[in-house]
């Protein structure tokens, strides 16, 4: 247990961000596979749940490969898929097996939570290779946004889950 008088330090207060992110859209993400919500579009031209369950699992498993110093992204053959601008498809089978898919997203995060919870003040400090669209120049900026990045999806997830449980209702 915690000791509550502990000081609240940095490395604490990144680790509590990315836990309750990852809560947030892992519930949402339990809930729309509970519910067979995977091809539901947050809005019409949005992706969809899978993409989405997809895309988070790509790009942080690339965090990972920044926070450990792996050679690749180890899901790098999803980047036609999965990366940035991929063209989001109607057909699931066109996609991995959601279940799948959310395991990879769960091994990538376990592994991502052992990295971070063993960073020092100077490992945050440390910079990465340079990003002009993002204009993130350390570690710890980066894992900032990776929540931020969680939380903007979140959000899509979250307005399916909405738009379902609105038509349940309504």
């Amino acid at each position: 247990m915690i000791d509550p008088r502990a000081p609240y330090g940095r490395l604490e207060r990144l680790q509590d961000r990315v836990d309750f992110a990852w809560q947030v859209s892992g519930s949402l993400l339990r809930y729309i596979g509970d519910e067979g919500l995977w091809m539901t579009r947050f809005r019409p031209g949005g992706p969809h749940g899978l993409w989405i369950a997809g895309h988070l699992a790509f790009y942080e498993a690339g965090a990972l490969k920044l926070y450990t110093g792996l050679e690749s992204n180890p899901l790098a053959d999803w980047k036609e898929r999965f990366g940035n601008g991929s063209e989001c498809l109607d057909d699931a089978t066109a996609y991995s097996d959601p279940a799948g898919i959310l395991d990879l997203l769960e091994e990538g995060r376990a592994a991502i939570r052992k990295a971070i919870s063993a960073m020092s003040d100077t490992d945050l400090d440390a910079s990465v290779p340079p990003n002009e669209r993002l204009r993130i120049r350390d570690v710890q900026s980066q894992i900032e946004f990776l929540i931020w990045h969680d939380s903007h999806h979140a959000a899509q997830l979250g307005a399916i889950v909405n738009t379902y449980k609105q038509g349940l209702n309504g």
